[in-house]
């Protein structure tokens, strides 16, 4: 079990580098191709898709994956099936909801057809991450970690091939494109994993009402980690704004991914029945790797801010090296947030996590109104420290009452 959580890891820690390379690179070249102000809308697209992104998944990939763990044989695959068709139809709701908002919200009259174009992309990333599914109960997450990989390098390829004007439109429907390309292989690497033969209304049923708990929270979650703060920047300050938080917020986004990886692949095994003491020696050998990782990181993305910044955008970004140096320090309490949170659901604890979310949803809301309109973004950064470590006490007082 040590062996494969160690090669799982290992896989992910590789992938995730590459990722972190495309995701750099892509940055640089669209804040450069761009400029502030399309910059700054771009990033208001993608952090409000992330909140219906969120309602597209509503917890599923995580409870499928618990389920799916439990089970062996034609039942895991039922699981599995069944999840994708609970998935398919959180897409459809969360699309057609994404696009009433779009045209009710005053904010995004100018680059309307554009976000539309973006939240298409819904239903395909709904599709690809039920595959993921497959994969992290199946504890194979190189060919999760590779199709997440293919993704962002598909799209980085279009943008570097093509020596056009690019625009809103052109990206996101690149990006489409790219989703439907990735999810086209990942369909075939996961054929026979999918049976509609045994689609079950009692199941989707099931997995949608085990689900509800942990989807509200990720609901509040996206809501709080990026929506409210796009949202609220852009209203009281403006797009050039939302483009310099955006940009460090961006490289705070990545910097986070490694700790969704690790705790990605050790999820599969906590949720298993097992010893005790097994759970207790992959809990803490996790801690130990997450808490040394995030202080490297912390360390060296406060000296290298202002080169990383300059690299990347260029000094019309440079005031997003301060915003950058005060998130950075929220990794660390989203480092063990992650490892704490994931080990509360894999013991049954959703709805201590929604919770949770209610709690910092509300706090991290009233911060923002208080503080944007006097501190501007720096305010912003500094709320979602104090809102990572108010998640991440909250979950811990919540876990040992389970452990």
């Amino acid at each position: 079990m040590f062996k494969r959580l160690a090669v799982n890891t290992g896989v992910q820690i590789l992938g995730k580098a590459i990722m972190v390379l495309v995701s750099l690179i892509t940055t640089g070249i669209l804040t450069r191709r761009l400029g502030i102000e399309v910059y700054g809308q771009y990033i208001f697209i993608t952090s409000i898709l992330v909140f219906f992104d969120s309602l597209a998944d509503f917890g599923t990939s995580i409870m499928g994956v618990r389920e799916a763990s439990r089970k062996e044989g034609e039942e895991q695959v039922k699981v599995w099936t069944n999840t994708l068709i609970s998935r398919l139809i959180m897409a459809g709701l969360s699309l057609a909801l994404g696009i009433i908002f779009i045209f009710f919200w005053n904010d995004f009259r100018e680059i309307r057809i554009e976000a539309i174009l973006a939240w298409v992309m819904i239903l395909f990333t709904s599709l690809a991450g039920s595959f993921g599914v497959v994969w992290q109960t199946r504890i194979r997450m190189e060919i999760k970690v590779l199709i997440e990989v293919m993704f962002p390098t598909i799209f980085l390829l279009c943008l570097w091939i093509y020596g056009g004007n690019i625009s809103l439109r052109w990206i996101f429907g690149t990006y489409l494109f790219a989703r439907i390309v990735t999810l086209t292989w990942g369909w075939w690497l996961g054929r026979g994993t999918i049976k509609f033969k045994l689609v079950d209304k009692k199941l989707i049923s099931k997995i949608l009402k085990i689900s509800w708990p942990m989807g509200v929270y990720l609901l509040i979650f996206s809501a709080y980690d990026r929506a409210v703060d796009s949202l609220m920047i852009q209203r009281y300050l403006g797009a050039r704004e939302v483009a310099w938080y955006g940009l460090a917020y961006k490289i705070y986004g990545v910097l986070i991914q490694p700790a969704y990886f690790l705790v990605n692949g050790i999820f599969p095994i906590l949720s298993k029945k097992q010893k005790q003491s097994t759970s207790n020696n992959i809990f803490k050998t996790s801690a130990i790797i997450l808490f040394l990782s995030s202080v490297l990181v912390i360390i060296g993305v406060w000296l290298m801010a202002p080169m990383m910044v300059s690299i990347l955008a260029g000094s019309e970004f440079g005031a997003s090296v301060g915003v950058l140096r005060i998130l950075i320090v929220a990794l660390l309490f989203a480092y063990m947030g992650h490892l704490v949170g994931f080990t509360l659901i894999s013991k049954e604890g959703q709805k201590e996590m929604l919770g949770v979310g209610l709690i910092i949803l509300i706090f991290n809301l009233i911060g923002n109104l208080v503080v944007i309109p006097r501190h501007g973004i720096m305010g912003a950064a500094m709320v979602t420290v104090l809102t990572e470590m108010l998640s991440l006490g909250l979950m811990t007082l919540r876990l040992k009452r389970r452990w």
